[in-house]
């Protein structure tokens, strides 16, 4: 049932207007994947945790994000966390940015990867005071893929197979 419902949050969101890309942190590896992705500026980028302490900082710190992003303005934390986490980051500018996991990699070295960024960003949507539909649905998402990922997770880890420790 979570498949399914997931699976068609993800066609959805592939048919709007803004495009959101997804990584996956940890889980069954220490890796994001896929470990490079290419984009169009003015992109999103969704980094899901999946399991283990983890987070993601940009090569020139222009982030540093896991349970919220340490300059998001609204008292998220970069640091590492072994909670399931999600966060999405916009790239508005073109150009190559290197991300790394704080605990297990460096810039360009162990678990790190590329966002390379295509093209000029696209011209700025009208200025609107309510939320759009695509940032209920992309809200919507998240909370959907933590709830149907959460009692895998718990199963997985008190049968202690296949799963990293922290």
């Amino acid at each position: 049932m979570c498949v399914l419902a997931f699976t068609l949050m993800l066609f959805c969101v592939g048919n709007a207007q803004a495009k959101v890309a997804y990584v996956i942190v940890g889980g069954q590896s220490l890796s994001f994947s896929p470990p490079t992705i290419d984009i169009d500026a003015g992109d999103t980028v969704t980094f899901l945790n999946l399991g283990g302490l983890h987070n993601v900082v940009a090569d020139d710190g222009a982030f540093r994000c896991a349970r919220g992003c340490d300059n998001d303005g609204h008292g998220g934390s970069g640091a590492a966390s072994s909670q399931l986490w999600l966060v999405s980051i916009n790239f508005p500018n073109a150009g190559a940015v290197g991300y790394f996991c704080e605990v297990h990699g460096a810039p360009g070295v162990g678990m790190s990867g590329t966002i390379n960024v295509l093209g000029a960003p696209p011209s700025p949507p009208l200025a609107s005071a309510v939320p759009t539909a695509g940032t209920w649905f992309l809200a919507l998402l998240g909370a959907a893929f933590i709830a149907c990922a959460a009692p895998w997770l718990r199963r997985a880890r008190s049968r202690g197979k296949n799963c990293p420790r922290d």
